[in-house]
Protein backbone atom coordinates (compact mmCIF):
# COMPACT_ATOMS: atom_id res chain seq x y z
CA UNK A 1 0.00 0.00 0.00
CA UNK A 2 0.94 3.71 -0.74
CA UNK A 3 2.20 6.03 1.88
CA UNK A 4 -0.69 7.87 0.54
CA UNK A 5 -3.03 5.37 1.61
CA UNK A 6 -2.19 4.57 4.39
CA UNK A 7 -1.92 7.98 5.40
CA UNK A 8 -5.86 8.20 4.39
CA UNK A 9 -7.01 5.23 6.22
CA UNK A 10 -5.41 6.65 9.22
CA UNK A 11 -7.34 9.86 9.01
CA UNK A 12 -10.70 7.93 8.35
CA UNK A 13 -9.67 5.50 11.63
CA UNK A 14 -9.30 8.79 13.82
CA UNK A 15 -12.56 10.71 12.00
CA UNK A 16 -14.36 7.30 12.92
CA UNK A 17 -13.30 7.00 16.49
CA UNK A 18 -14.08 10.85 17.08
CA UNK A 19 -11.09 13.70 17.46
CA UNK A 20 -8.50 12.68 18.93
CA UNK A 21 -7.31 15.70 21.72
CA UNK A 22 -4.02 16.58 22.28
CA UNK A 23 -2.57 19.41 25.13
CA UNK A 24 0.52 20.92 23.82
CA UNK A 25 1.98 24.59 24.57
CA UNK A 26 2.03 26.09 20.46
CA UNK A 27 1.65 29.68 21.21
CA UNK A 28 0.85 32.29 24.42
CA UNK A 29 -0.94 29.89 26.46
CA UNK A 30 -1.29 25.96 27.03
CA UNK A 31 -4.51 25.01 24.72
CA UNK A 32 -6.74 21.71 23.74
CA UNK A 33 -6.90 21.18 20.14
CA UNK A 34 -7.91 18.30 18.16
CA UNK A 35 -5.27 16.23 16.78
CA UNK A 36 -5.43 14.95 13.31
CA UNK A 37 -3.14 12.32 12.16
CA UNK A 38 -1.21 13.87 9.68
CA UNK A 39 -1.10 17.58 10.41
CA UNK A 40 1.38 19.53 11.99
CA UNK A 41 2.31 18.76 15.96
CA UNK A 42 2.82 22.22 16.38
CA UNK A 43 0.09 24.08 14.33
CA UNK A 44 1.26 27.88 12.84
CA UNK A 45 4.30 27.55 14.62
CA UNK A 46 6.64 29.04 12.05
CA UNK A 47 5.79 32.63 12.23
CA UNK A 48 5.92 32.52 16.32
CA UNK A 49 9.35 31.16 15.87
CA UNK A 50 10.46 34.42 14.44
CA UNK A 51 9.67 35.67 18.39
CA UNK A 52 11.86 32.56 19.92
CA UNK A 53 14.59 34.27 21.95
CA UNK A 54 15.95 31.29 24.40
CA UNK A 55 16.16 27.64 23.80
CA UNK A 56 16.63 24.61 26.39
CA UNK A 57 17.18 21.08 26.37
CA UNK A 58 17.22 19.04 28.99
CA UNK A 59 18.37 15.56 29.99
CA UNK A 60 18.69 13.68 33.06
CA UNK A 61 22.52 14.58 32.97
CA UNK A 62 22.72 18.11 31.87
CA UNK A 63 20.63 21.46 30.12
CA UNK A 64 21.91 23.14 27.20
CA UNK A 65 20.41 26.53 27.00
CA UNK A 66 20.82 29.05 24.24
CA UNK A 67 19.92 32.81 23.99
CA UNK A 68 19.52 35.26 21.40
CA UNK A 69 21.05 38.54 21.86
CA UNK A 70 20.72 41.09 18.89
CA UNK A 71 20.57 38.34 15.72
CA UNK A 72 22.56 35.90 17.56
CA UNK A 73 22.45 32.90 19.23
CA UNK A 74 24.70 31.64 21.71
CA UNK A 75 25.58 29.69 24.55
CA UNK A 76 23.73 31.18 27.44
CA UNK A 77 26.29 29.71 30.11
CA UNK A 78 28.92 30.35 28.16
CA UNK A 79 28.67 34.23 28.06
CA UNK A 80 26.68 34.07 24.60
CA UNK A 81 29.58 32.47 22.87
CA UNK A 82 28.20 31.99 19.23
CA UNK A 83 26.64 29.18 17.68
CA UNK A 84 26.27 27.84 13.92
CA UNK A 85 23.28 29.38 12.70
CA UNK A 86 22.12 26.75 10.35
CA UNK A 87 21.74 24.40 13.87
CA UNK A 88 19.19 26.85 14.81
CA UNK A 89 17.55 26.65 11.70
CA UNK A 90 17.48 23.31 11.30
CA UNK A 91 15.64 22.87 14.88
CA UNK A 92 13.15 25.42 13.97
CA UNK A 93 12.64 23.59 10.75
CA UNK A 94 12.14 20.64 12.53
CA UNK A 95 9.89 21.98 14.81
CA UNK A 96 7.41 23.44 11.76
CA UNK A 97 7.60 20.23 9.36
CA UNK A 98 6.61 17.90 12.24
CA UNK A 99 3.68 15.66 11.61
CA UNK A 100 1.92 13.22 13.50
CA UNK A 101 1.85 9.72 12.51
CA UNK A 102 0.26 7.71 14.83
CA UNK A 103 -0.47 7.65 18.70
CA UNK A 104 1.20 4.76 21.03
CA UNK A 105 1.56 3.60 24.88
CA UNK A 106 -0.03 5.95 27.03
CA UNK A 107 1.36 3.73 30.03
CA UNK A 108 3.67 5.34 31.84
CA UNK A 109 5.16 2.31 32.78
CA UNK A 110 6.32 1.75 29.30
CA UNK A 111 7.61 5.85 28.19
CA UNK A 112 11.24 4.12 28.40
CA UNK A 113 10.82 2.13 25.39
CA UNK A 114 9.97 4.74 23.50
CA UNK A 115 13.04 7.11 25.17
CA UNK A 116 10.28 9.14 26.75
CA UNK A 117 10.70 8.82 30.48
CA UNK A 118 10.59 11.73 32.53
CA UNK A 119 13.71 13.98 32.00
CA UNK A 120 14.34 13.78 35.51
CA UNK A 121 14.66 9.93 35.73
CA UNK A 122 18.79 8.79 35.89
CA UNK A 123 20.16 7.02 33.16
CA UNK A 124 16.92 8.01 31.06
CA UNK A 125 17.25 9.17 27.36
CA UNK A 126 14.35 11.52 26.80
CA UNK A 127 15.16 15.45 26.37
CA UNK A 128 12.38 18.05 27.34
CA UNK A 129 12.75 20.76 24.24
CA UNK A 130 11.56 24.13 25.27
CA UNK A 131 10.96 27.25 23.15
CA UNK A 132 10.57 30.75 24.51
CA UNK A 133 9.87 34.55 23.80
CA UNK A 134 11.36 37.23 25.19
CA UNK A 135 8.32 37.43 27.71
CA UNK A 136 9.26 33.92 28.82
CA UNK A 137 6.24 32.24 27.36
CA UNK A 138 6.59 28.84 25.86
CA UNK A 139 6.11 28.64 22.06
CA UNK A 140 6.71 25.15 21.88
CA UNK A 141 7.56 22.90 24.52
CA UNK A 142 7.76 18.65 24.27
CA UNK A 143 9.22 15.61 25.35
CA UNK A 144 11.16 14.22 22.39
CA UNK A 145 12.22 10.40 22.41
CA UNK A 146 13.99 7.91 20.49
CA UNK A 147 14.38 8.71 16.90
CA UNK A 148 13.24 6.06 14.03
CA UNK A 149 15.86 6.01 11.21
CA UNK A 150 15.50 3.69 8.33
CA UNK A 151 16.96 3.62 5.17
CA UNK A 152 14.74 1.06 3.31
CA UNK A 153 11.76 1.59 1.55
CA UNK A 154 12.57 5.21 1.92
CA UNK A 155 10.79 5.61 4.94
CA UNK A 156 11.09 9.11 6.52
CA UNK A 157 12.84 9.67 9.61
CA UNK A 158 10.10 9.72 13.16
CA UNK A 159 10.40 10.71 16.39
CA UNK A 160 8.75 10.17 19.44
CA UNK A 161 7.05 12.91 21.17
CA UNK A 162 5.03 13.32 24.23
CA UNK A 163 4.04 17.03 26.04
CA UNK A 164 5.33 17.09 29.87
CA UNK A 165 2.76 15.96 32.51
CA UNK A 166 0.66 13.87 29.85
CA UNK A 167 0.44 10.25 29.81
CA UNK A 168 -0.29 10.47 26.31
CA UNK A 169 2.62 9.52 23.22
CA UNK A 170 2.67 9.71 19.72
CA UNK A 171 5.10 9.15 16.58
CA UNK A 172 5.95 12.06 14.62
CA UNK A 173 7.23 12.20 11.34
CA UNK A 174 10.30 14.61 10.21
CA UNK A 175 13.84 15.54 11.46
CA UNK A 176 14.49 16.68 14.80
CA UNK A 177 17.42 16.84 16.00
CA UNK A 178 18.26 18.23 19.65
CA UNK A 179 21.56 17.99 21.12
CA UNK A 180 22.87 18.74 24.58
CA UNK A 181 26.53 19.09 23.75
CA UNK A 182 27.34 22.43 23.51
CA UNK A 183 29.95 21.67 21.18
CA UNK A 184 27.73 19.92 18.43
CA UNK A 185 26.28 23.45 18.17
CA UNK A 186 29.52 25.76 17.84
CA UNK A 187 32.02 25.95 15.04
CA UNK A 188 34.92 24.19 16.74
CA UNK A 189 38.04 25.02 14.63
CA UNK A 190 39.67 28.40 15.95
CA UNK A 191 42.44 28.20 13.56
CA UNK A 192 43.92 26.47 10.83
CA UNK A 193 47.36 28.17 9.99
CA UNK A 194 49.62 25.74 7.92
CA UNK A 195 52.93 24.81 8.89
CA UNK A 196 53.98 26.40 5.56
CA UNK A 197 53.40 29.92 6.53
CA UNK A 198 54.49 30.15 10.00
CA UNK A 199 58.14 31.95 9.61
CA UNK A 200 59.22 31.70 13.69
CA UNK A 201 57.19 29.89 16.42
CA UNK A 202 58.44 31.09 20.31
CA UNK A 203 57.02 29.34 23.83
CA UNK A 204 58.02 30.99 26.90
CA UNK A 205 56.61 28.87 29.88
CA UNK A 206 56.92 30.55 32.94
CA UNK A 207 60.22 30.17 35.23
CA UNK A 208 61.98 28.17 32.20
CA UNK A 209 64.27 29.45 29.21
CA UNK A 210 62.59 30.49 25.92
CA UNK A 211 62.26 28.36 22.67
CA UNK A 212 62.52 29.49 19.49
CA UNK A 213 62.01 27.87 16.35
CA UNK A 214 62.44 29.00 13.03
CA UNK A 215 62.32 28.26 9.58
CA UNK A 216 64.08 29.66 6.93
CA UNK A 217 61.64 29.77 4.02
CA UNK A 218 58.24 27.98 3.57
CA UNK A 219 59.17 25.41 1.11
CA UNK A 220 61.63 24.13 3.98
CA UNK A 221 60.25 21.17 5.37
CA UNK A 222 62.32 20.89 9.03
CA UNK A 223 62.66 23.80 11.11
CA UNK A 224 65.86 24.97 13.41
CA UNK A 225 65.83 25.24 16.82
CA UNK A 226 67.63 29.12 17.66
CA UNK A 227 70.00 29.69 19.82
CA UNK A 228 70.71 25.65 21.29
CA UNK A 229 73.62 25.77 23.87
CA UNK A 230 76.37 24.15 22.28
CA UNK A 231 76.60 20.19 22.34
CA UNK A 232 72.50 20.13 22.46
CA UNK A 233 70.67 17.65 20.46
CA UNK A 234 67.12 18.44 19.57
CA UNK A 235 64.32 15.73 18.77
CA UNK A 236 63.78 16.83 15.16
CA UNK A 237 59.79 15.76 15.47
CA UNK A 238 59.44 17.82 18.79
CA UNK A 239 60.79 20.56 16.63
CA UNK A 240 58.36 20.59 14.04
CA UNK A 241 55.57 19.88 16.02
CA UNK A 242 55.58 23.68 17.02
CA UNK A 243 54.77 24.92 13.47
CA UNK A 244 52.34 22.72 13.11
CA UNK A 245 50.42 23.28 16.46
CA UNK A 246 48.05 26.10 14.27
CA UNK A 247 46.47 23.52 11.94
CA UNK A 248 43.24 22.71 12.64
CA UNK A 249 43.52 23.94 16.54
CA UNK A 250 39.90 23.23 17.99
CA UNK A 251 38.65 24.20 21.23
CA UNK A 252 37.40 21.72 24.19
CA UNK A 253 35.35 24.36 26.21
CA UNK A 254 34.90 28.21 26.12
CA UNK A 255 34.22 30.95 28.14
CA UNK A 256 34.60 34.91 28.54
CA UNK A 257 38.29 36.20 28.79
CA UNK A 258 36.87 38.36 31.41
CA UNK A 259 36.34 35.51 33.33
CA UNK A 260 39.98 34.42 33.92
CA UNK A 261 41.42 37.24 34.33
CA UNK A 262 42.65 36.78 37.87
CA UNK A 263 43.41 33.23 37.13
CA UNK A 264 47.59 31.67 37.04
CA UNK A 265 50.25 32.32 34.38
CA UNK A 266 51.53 29.34 32.92
CA UNK A 267 53.37 30.96 30.10
CA UNK A 268 52.86 32.19 26.28
CA UNK A 269 53.67 31.43 22.98
CA UNK A 270 54.02 33.65 19.79
CA UNK A 271 53.66 32.75 15.80
CA UNK A 272 54.84 34.52 13.29
CA UNK A 273 53.57 33.75 9.24
CA UNK A 274 55.76 34.74 6.69
CA UNK A 275 53.23 37.27 5.18
CA UNK A 276 53.20 39.12 8.53
CA UNK A 277 50.65 37.88 10.53
CA UNK A 278 51.46 37.65 14.66
CA UNK A 279 49.45 35.12 16.87
CA UNK A 280 49.85 34.67 20.73
CA UNK A 281 48.83 32.94 22.80
CA UNK A 282 48.50 33.30 26.53
CA UNK A 283 47.74 30.35 28.99
CA UNK A 284 46.66 30.59 32.05
CA UNK A 285 44.94 28.25 35.00
CA UNK A 286 41.70 28.36 36.19
CA UNK A 287 39.31 25.64 38.06
CA UNK A 288 42.00 23.46 37.39
CA UNK A 289 41.61 23.61 33.72
CA UNK A 290 44.14 25.43 31.10
CA UNK A 291 42.85 28.73 28.87
CA UNK A 292 44.16 30.06 26.22
CA UNK A 293 43.70 34.00 25.50
CA UNK A 294 44.38 34.42 21.63
CA UNK A 295 45.64 37.86 20.28
CA UNK A 296 46.23 38.58 16.74
CA UNK A 297 48.27 41.23 14.77
CA UNK A 298 49.74 42.36 10.93
CA UNK A 299 52.33 44.26 10.40
CA UNK A 300 54.63 43.93 6.96
CA UNK A 301 57.23 41.58 6.79
CA UNK A 302 60.73 42.50 6.57
CA UNK A 303 61.18 40.39 3.71
CA UNK A 304 58.63 38.35 1.70
CA UNK A 305 59.97 34.83 0.24
CA UNK A 306 61.05 34.43 -3.14
CA UNK A 307 58.36 32.74 -5.31
CA UNK A 308 55.85 32.77 -2.61
CA UNK A 309 53.82 29.47 -2.65
CA UNK A 310 50.03 30.26 -2.60
CA UNK A 311 49.68 29.50 1.16
CA UNK A 312 51.38 33.08 1.64
CA UNK A 313 48.82 35.89 1.37
CA UNK A 314 49.38 39.19 0.00
CA UNK A 315 49.57 42.11 2.38
CA UNK A 316 46.17 43.34 2.52
CA UNK A 317 44.44 39.37 3.12
CA UNK A 318 47.05 38.87 5.53
CA UNK A 319 46.18 42.30 7.45
CA UNK A 320 42.28 41.08 7.05
CA UNK A 321 42.92 37.69 8.56
CA UNK A 322 44.83 39.28 11.23
CA UNK A 323 41.86 41.68 12.19
CA UNK A 324 39.16 39.27 11.63
CA UNK A 325 40.86 36.80 14.15
CA UNK A 326 41.77 39.47 16.27
CA UNK A 327 38.17 40.29 16.19
CA UNK A 328 36.49 36.88 16.59
CA UNK A 329 38.77 35.19 19.51
CA UNK A 330 39.44 38.39 21.81
CA UNK A 331 36.36 38.00 23.96
CA UNK A 332 37.12 34.42 24.86
CA UNK A 333 39.28 32.11 26.56
CA UNK A 334 39.60 28.48 24.84
CA UNK A 335 40.40 25.10 26.29
CA UNK A 336 42.71 23.74 23.69
CA UNK A 337 43.25 20.12 22.94
CA UNK A 338 45.60 18.99 25.60
CA UNK A 339 48.26 18.13 23.32
CA UNK A 340 48.26 21.41 21.66
CA UNK A 341 48.61 23.68 24.99
CA UNK A 342 51.64 20.94 25.64
CA UNK A 343 53.26 22.07 22.81
CA UNK A 344 52.55 25.89 22.99
CA UNK A 345 54.36 25.44 26.55
CA UNK A 346 57.07 23.24 25.41
CA UNK A 347 60.76 24.62 27.43
CA UNK A 348 64.30 23.64 25.81
CA UNK A 349 64.69 20.30 27.26
CA UNK A 350 61.15 19.23 25.90
CA UNK A 351 62.28 19.02 22.74
CA UNK A 352 65.84 17.77 23.69
CA UNK A 353 66.70 14.22 21.61
CA UNK A 354 66.76 11.42 23.77
CA UNK A 355 70.80 10.06 24.73
CA UNK A 356 71.60 7.19 22.66
CA UNK A 357 71.55 4.09 24.37
CA UNK A 358 75.03 2.12 25.25
CA UNK A 359 75.04 -1.13 22.74
CA UNK A 360 76.61 -2.73 25.58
Amino acid sequence: MTRRGILLLGIGAVAAAGAATLVLTTGERTRTEAVIIGQPVFPGIAQRLANARSIEIRRHDGTLSLAEKDGTWGLADRGGFPVRPERVRELFAGLAELRLVEERTGNPELFSRLGLEDVSVAGGTSQLLTVKDGQGQAIAEAILGRRRIRTAGNLPEAIYIRRPGENRSFLAEGSLRADTDPLLWVEREILDIRRQRVATATTARAGAEPLRVERRSPDLEQAEMAGAPEGFRADQAKIDDLPRALEYLTFNDVRPAASVASATALGEARFTTFDGITVTFRIVEAEEKRWALIAATWSEPSQRPDNAPAEIKPAEEARAEAEALAARHAPWAYNLVDWKTDILLLRPEDVAAAAPQDPS
